[in-house]
């Protein structure tokens, strides 16, 4: 009885554990069974055939030797279709032939009719629900036990009535097997569909939150322009003051302008404006920049000294813009003042610009959100800046690395590969 135990163990874990093999390292999103990775799975279960069949066990009486090859053979052929069916039969047609004894016949065109008929049932039984599915595969077992119980009979004259009862053992046995990995392949189906279904769900709403963001951004300058218009519909004012109103109109539509090329870099690749830059000399453009605006919110700028000539292929402007992205969140992120530290760092194949403040901090599942559409830590904050950041950063080959603690600070590393 233990023999029998260890050697069922085995034959299910054999089966078992191509599927969960697959789930493991098939990319998310794309685990369909044979359809996205035929090959990979076509071989995984032909190695689950072999397996079975060189490792066997026996069942209640030592006369008789069994094994589940027949249960990776009819989920394969149900889920795979006519040529992944073929394909497992020849294997174990092959494996069979290797084993030989006197049921070989009877083994091979039980096989043969599995592989023939079961692909037949394949659009029937994609159709059914997870419970007809049981059932089904339950049928299909029974059908194939009873094929080998009648050619037993006429071609051996193995006696019907004395061994109906292991049979029917055997048919249970093997069935509820087969089931539990259809089950398992539903089950996975059915995760991926959840996913898929969930990835459209977050692009709908990114959708929703970017419409929500342009439509928020927009209608303040738009507003503006439209108030100066009814003013000077409604009155006449002086040359200057036209003039004036003129202006005024004129920076809010640069800035809605200024909005709209923002949300377009997210679609708009720069490598044409790509070239190769000092990283050390750019860092300092930009801090003559920030430096009166840290001034005026009682904020020290500290650049560590660098000694090396690190350079990097991107592009002047973009970069610029987010470096100024980072650090005036830095500065923004102490309303009482403070030093905002500034590091470059070279290694072997790459060079690091670490931005770090000591101000308010954050969670870390607010380090997780950052870059997300109309995501803001700041309380009139729209999240473009960093989602503007994010993007310009990936385009140019580099990453972001985030660490933060609340009340401590955050601290943001730019990684760039060295040209």
């Amino acid at each position: 009885m233990f023999q029998m135990m260890t050697g069922m163990i085995n034959n299910i874990f054999f089966i078992i554990f191509p599927i969960v093999l697959y789930q493991m390292f098939a990319p998310a999103g794309k685990r369909n069974f044979f359809v996205s990775h035929r090959v990979t799975l076509t071989v995984l279960f032909s190695v689950s055939i072999l397996l079975c069949m060189f490792f066997p066990y026996q069942f209640l009486t030592d006369d008789y030797i069994f094994d589940l090859r027949q249960v990776p053979m009819i989920v394969g052929a149900l889920y795979g279709g006519p040529l992944v069916s073929a394909i497992l039969f020849i294997v174990s047609a092959l494996g069979r032939m290797v084993i030989g004894g006197d049921g070989m016949y009877i083994a091979i065109l039980n096989q043969l009719l599995l592989a023939m008929g079961v692909p037949l049932l394949r659009p029937f039984y994609m159709r059914i629900n997870r419970a007809g599915k049981v059932g089904f595969v339950f049928l299909i077992t029974f059908l194939s036990f009873f094929f080998n119980l009648i050619a037993g009979y006429f071609l051996f004259g193995d006696p019907i009535h004395d061994l109906i009862d292991i049979w029917l053992l055997l048919m249970l046995n093997q069935g509820a097997i087969t089931a539990l990995a259809a089950l398992l392949i539903e089950h996975i189906l059915r995760q991926e569909y959840m996913l898929n279904s969930l990835m459209k769900h977050e692009k709908l709403e990114t959708v929703s939150h970017f419409a929500a963001s342009v439509s928020h951004e927009l209608r303040n300058p738009l507003q503006s322009v439209k108030g100066f218009l009814q003013l000077m519909q409604e009155q006449e004012y002086s040359r200057e003051k036209r003039l004036e109103f003129q202006g005024t109109m004129l920076e809010e539509i640069e800035a809605a302008d200024q909005l709209i090329n923002d949300y377009l870099l997210f679609a708009k690749p720069v490598q044409k404006q790509l070239e190769v830059l000092k990283v050390e000399s750019e860092v300092e453009q930009v801090l003559k920049v920030m430096k009166p605006y840290a001034h005026w919110g009682k904020v020290e700028i500290r650049l560590a000294e660098f000694h090396g000539s690190a350079k990097i292929l991107a592009d002047k402007q973009k970069l610029h813009q987010a470096l100024i992205n980072i650090i005036r969140n830095g500065i923004e992120a102490m309303p009482d003042g403070g030093t905002l530290d500034i590091a470059i760092k070279e290694r072997k194949n790459e060079v690091s610009i670490k931005v770090k403040d000591a101000g308010n901090g954050m969670t870390k599942e607010e380090i997780q959100r950052l870059g997300e559409p109309y995501f803001s830590t700041k309380s009139k904050g729209t999240g473009l800046g960093m989602m503007v950041t994010y993007s310009i950063i990936r385009q140019m080959g580099g990453e972001i690395q985030v660490s933060s603690e609340k009340g401590k600070g955050t601290s943001f590393t730019l990684s760039f590969p060295l040209v």
